[in-house]
C-alpha cells in the first residue's frame, strides 16, 4: 500500500495544476449559472444545467485522470467521452438514484432515534467518501476494460473493501482538505471582510444586521465562496481518483 501511496502522490503533484484548471472552469461556470438562477423564480432550468454539467465533468475527469495515470496526453476534448458512454452509464445513474432515495428514507427513519442523531453526520460523510471511491473504481473498469455498469460497480465494491489502508488514508485526507477549506473561508472573513465591517460599524450611528449583511451577500462574495467550495470538492475527487487509479492498475496487473 505504501508503494501505491507514493506513486499516487507523485502523479498528483505532476498533474494537479492541469486537472485543477478544468475544475476551476467548471466551478466558475456552475457558480455563474447559480448566480443567474437567483434572478429567476423558476430554478428548474439552472438546476438541470448545473446537474448535466457536473455529470459530464465528473465522468470526463475520470477519463482524464485515467490518461494521466497511463502517462497519455489528455485535453478538454476528453470530456466529450460522456456522450459515447451515456447509454452504458444509464444503469449506473439509476443505481445511484436508488441509493440516494434509500439514503433519504434511512436518514428520515434514523433521525427519529436520539442516539443515532449524534453519529448520523459522520455516517453520512463516510458513506459519501466510500461511494466516491467506489465510483472511481467503477468508471475505471468501464473506461479501461469495457465492463458494463453493474458488473463494474460490483467489482468496484469488492476492490474498495480490499484496499484497507487506502480507505483510512482517503478518509483522513478528505477531512484534512475540508479543514483547510474551512480555514481559507475563515481567513477570508477575518482579513478581507472584518476590516470593512469594522470601518462600517465605526462610521454607523446604528448597528444592526442590515449593516453587515451586504458584505456577505454580494455577487463577488458568493462567487468566491461557491467556486472555492467546489474546488475543494474537486481536489478531493482528484486525490481519491488518482490514488484508487494506481490501486486499480496494480490489481489489474496482478490478474
Amino acid at each position: 500500500m505504501n508503494e501505491i501511496l507514493v506513486s499516487s502522490r507523485e502523479l498528483i503533484q505532476q498533474h494537479r495544476i492541469p486537472l485543477m484548471k478544468y475544475c476551476f472552469i467548471v466551478a466558475l461556470g456552475c457558480s455563474l449559472i447559480s448566480l443567474a438562477a437567483q434572478q429567476f423564480q423558476n430554478n428548474l432550468i439552472p438546476f438541470s444545467a448545473t446537474l448535466i454539467l457536473n455529470l459530464i465533468f465528473l465522468f470526463g475527469l475520470d477519463v482524464v485522470m485515467w490518461k494521466a495515470l497511463n502517462q497519455t496526453a489528455y485535453s478538454y476534448r476528453d470530456f466529450g467521452y460522456f456522450g459515447k458512454f451515456f447509454k452504458r452509464l444509464l444503469p449506473l445513474f439509476a443505481l445511484y438514484l436508488g441509493i440516494l432515495i434509500a439514503g433519504v428514507f434511512a436518514v428520515q427513519l434514523l433521525s427519529r432515534i436520539q442516539a443515532v442523531i449524534l453519529v448520523l453526520p459522520a455516517v453520512l460523510t463516510l458513506s459519501i467518501i466510500f461511494l466516491n471511491c467506489i465510483n472511481h473504481l467503477t468508471l475505471f473498469a468501464m473506461i479501461d476494460q469495457g465492463q458494463k455498469a453493474l458488473p463494474a460497480f460490483n467489482n468496484g465494491v469488492r476492490l474498495f473493501f480490499q484496499s484497507k489502508k487506502l480507505i483510512l488514508h482517503i478518509v483522513l485526507k478528505t477531512f484534512l482538505l475540508v479543514l483547510l477549506g474551512s480555514f481559507a473561508v475563515t481567513a477570508l472573513n477575518v482579513f478581507v471582510y472584518a476590516p470593512q465591517i469594522d470601518a462600517a460599524m465605526k462610521a454607523a450611528t446604528q448597528i444592526n444586521e442590515a449593516l453587515i449583511d451586504p458584505y456577505f451577500s454580494t455577487n463577488l462574495s458568493y462567487m468566491i465562496q461557491s467556486v472555492g467550495m467546489q474546488l475543494v470538492v474537486s481536489y478531493i475527487a482528484i486525490v481519491s481518483g488518482m490514488t484508487y487509479g494506481v490501486f486499480f492498475q496494480k490489481r489489474s496487473a496482478m490478474r
